[in-house]
């Protein structure tokens, strides 16, 4: 499977070259190697978000669900209006 891909990959970097202007060839196939190394990382190692487990030696996972709610503590009487008990009203 791997030789095939690299060979696709090959015919498709040789009918960019094929196809482009001969002023441009050079930089459109490097564009597809380079996009074609990228998609080749991709295909061949996947997108994952796993992490890799070496064998013999248990992955460390450590969970602690723990929520932190701070409490806020009551507004001191002298920061209200002296005159009415609205603090909004002049």
């Amino acid at each position: 499977m791997r030789a095939m891909w690299t060979a696709w990959g090959a015919a498709t970097v040789f009918m960019v070259w094929t196809t482009t202007p001969a002023a441009s060839r050079p930089v459109a196939a490097g564009l597809a190697v380079l996009a074609w190394t990228f998609l080749s990382a991709l295909a061949m190692r996947g997108l994952t978000l796993r992490r890799r487990v070496v064998a013999g030696r248990p992955a460390k996972v450590t969970v602690k669900p723990e929520i932190h709610v701070p409490v806020q503590p009551p507004a001191p009487a002298a920061e209200q209006h002296p005159r009415s008990g609205c603090p909004f009203r002049d």
